[in-house]
């Protein structure tokens, strides 16, 4: 027992030692190189932002879907949860958060002594034709050491690495909300392009039917022989709107199928084909408020992320510039070495070194001046894919808040057209019942009030979209 007690103060010892060496490397000579440049760069990048943007408040740091209460629909936020749960790509994008977590625990083990043990046993025998006696003899050596060894981190090296790695898994959680974001945007946008494709193809259809009624009507009065000339004219005419009309449904049919498909897909599904989606065209609940800050850079995760990374290669540009410094290593053992398994814990089989050694690089072919420089431009890099990074946020922002404010005047422009559209298609229907107009003139009022009835709905649908694309520019709900 005696022994024992003896082995773990050894242990302790050198334990001991590497925590006061931690300590010290903790405190860092030198701190992360250019940190001050950085802060200059993001700062003159924020300046790009006018003190307030044309509308909207300020977006809370929320959830990604809390914004789908826009739109007043619980169907629409019944198929973003599905994509949420099952959609591959956003799956893969979590599955790189856990890998970016696990190198920064990889990174930030260098800072750490390493610890190990091991056992060993050999057998020996010399040749016993020597001048010596008893060199003839079998030899037996039983090793039971801790072997501890650490790079003390005094320029900060190290740190910096970890810190480089640290921003990289941040950079891939910001990753993950912005797929998540983009996520539930796609499917709002595709799941009322569906709506829009479904209400456009009962349109259709509906015109299609009132077109073979109006057929029907013709085919009569060319059976009663009454002005059989223009009663064939207009059975000619007519016949050929009725298939141009039929043609448009199975363009029509051919839009839904392809979009539902491609909403199963993004909802991590077969595309079958089968996706019902929406039964109509969502309606908006609230107009956008008006009055923004310009903090658009702390809130879109997108650009989060890209703030991450000019960090990480800040980071990584330091310690590519700290390997000109020497390097200072310890490295210890402490253990028991004995002739026989037996005297393992006999404290007269006690071995233990200290040892350090400072390394400075003289010459390697300007390899760490080619990795700094290296480092330096990828720095710059993204310095400059975080630049455009920002000015294409803002451009998608002021884009998508100019076009709400064009659709919705469009949107009442054009239900008035459509009102007035189907007024003149009852009136040219009954002139025509009376004889007082032709049927060209029948025929021209009413592909103007489905081309009207058409226009609102796709103009609706795209002010829905846009409203979507508005809430993922600003990185989600107002």
């Amino acid at each position: 027992m005696t022994a024992f007690w003896a082995l773990v103060s050894r242990f302790s010892f050198v334990l001991i030692l590497c925590l006061v060496c931690v300590h010290l490397a903790a405190c860092g000579l030198l701190p992360p190189l250019g940190t001050k440049r950085m802060t200059a760069d993001v700062t003159k990048l924020r300046e790009i932002a006018p003190e307030k943007w044309a509308a909207l408040p300020k977006l809370p740091a929320s959830a990604s879907t809390g914004w789908l209460a826009d739109f007043s629909s619980s169907a629409l936020n019944q198929l973003v949860e599905r994509a949420i749960t099952a959609n591959p790509n956003l799956k893969a994008a979590s599955a790189r958060v856990t890998q970016a977590r696990a190198e920064t625990v990889q990174a930030g083990a260098d800072m750490l002594p390493s610890l190990s043990t091991s056992f060993s046993a050999s057998r020996t025998q010399a040749p016993g034709d020597q001048r010596f006696a008893g060199l003839g003899q079998i030899n037996n050596r039983f090793r039971l050491p801790l072997n501890v060894s650490w790079e003390i981190d005094f320029w900060g090296r190290v740190a910096d690495q970890r810190g480089s790695a640290k921003a990289r898994r941040l950079a891939a959680e910001e990753d993950f909300h912005a797929a998540r974001l983009s996520l539930a945007a796609n499917t709002v946008r595709t799941a009322i392009t569906l709506a829009e494709a479904q209400a456009l193809l009962s349109l259709a259809e509906q015109n299609v039917q009132t077109r073979r009624v109006q057929l029907g009507i013709l085919d009569r009065q060319m059976a009663r022989g009454l002005d059989p000339d223009r009663a064939a004219l207009d059975l000619s005419l007519s016949r050929a709107d009725l298939a141009r009309a039929e043609s448009t449904i199975q363009q029509r049919r051919a839009t839904v199928d392809q979009t539902r498909r491609a909403l199963e897909v993004l909802m991590g599904g077969y595309p079958a084909g089968l996706e019902r989606g929406l039964s109509s065209l969502p309606t908006l609940r609230r107009e956008i408020p008006a009055g923004l800050p310009s903090e658009l850079l702390l809130r879109r995760p997108d650009l989060r992320a890209a703030e991450r990374r000019l960090e990480a290669a800040l980071r990584t540009e330091s310690a590519a510039k700290k390997a000109f410094l020497p390097s200072i290593r310890l490295t210890g053992e402490n253990g028991r070495t004995s002739q026989d398994v037996d005297d393992l814990l006999d404290p007269q089989s006690a071995i233990w070194n200290i040892a350090s050694n400072i390394t400075q690089s003289l010459f390697q072919g300007g390899r760490i001046l080619a990795t700094a420089q290296q480092t330096r431009a990828r720095y710059e890099e993204q310095l400059q894919t975080y630049t455009n990074s920002a000015l294409t946020a803002f451009r998608e922002v002021e884009t998508a808040l100019a076009a709400d404010g064009f659709l919705r005047q469009q949107a009442d422009a054009l239900s008035q057209a459509a009102a007035e559209a189907e007024r003149a298609e009852s009136l040219a229907q009954g002139q025509y019942e009376k004889g007082l107009t032709e049927v060209l003139t029948l025929l021209d009022t009413r592909q103007r009030a489905f081309d009207a009835r058409s226009s609102l709905i796709t103009v609706r649908a795209m002010r829905l979209r846009n409203r979507a694309d508005l809430h993922l520019a600003l990185g989600g709900e107002f």
